[in-house]
């Protein structure tokens, strides 16, 4: 008398084929959206060139408008991506992380001001830069006081 083998999948085989397709999912979601978080890098990048050229007052508005744009889709996608990486939202928000970027601000502050201090022969150059190092100055302080409202939320 012959036997016949039913072979049934087993429910962990079930459970683990459904999570890697979950994975898998996730990986090309991630790579679609890395893919286009660096495209929206490049179009920013291209934009601020075309800016510099620029006089029309109606197109710089419209430039603004798409730097701005671009500027709100980086952050979105980044936060996708970081959500399929399992990265908390505060990630970059320590105290480590802030006193770098002050860092980074005060260098760019500094070096905006020597810049200035070399184009003093042309006025509105040197106003320009001085301008934006000022930005830099309230960035600092910005920074430093997100600084200490990080500090005061870990205790």
């Amino acid at each position: 008398m012959s036997k016949i083998i039913l072979l049934l999948p087993c429910h962990r085989s079930t459970l683990m084929d459904s999570r890697l397709r979950q994975l898998e999912k996730k990986q090309k979601l991630y790579a679609l959206l890395k893919e286009q978080h660096d495209a929206e890098v490049k179009e920013l990048m291209h934009y601020m060139s075309v800016l510099t050229t620029v006089e029309n007052n109606l197109v710089r508005s419209y430039l603004h408008t798409l730097l701005t744009d671009g500027l709100k889709h980086i952050e979105y996608i980044s936060q996708i991506m970081a959500e399929i990486e399992g990265a908390t939202g505060s990630a970059s928000l320590t105290k480590k992380g802030i006193q770098e970027s002050i860092a980074d601000e005060q260098e760019s502050r500094d070096t905006l001001i020597k810049c200035a201090e070399m184009a003093a022969d042309d006025p509105d150059t040197a106003g320009l830069l001085k301008s934006i190092s000022v930005d830099e100055e309230h960035h600092i302080r910005i920074l430093e006081h997100l600084s200490e409202l990080v500090e005061s939320a870990n205790k």
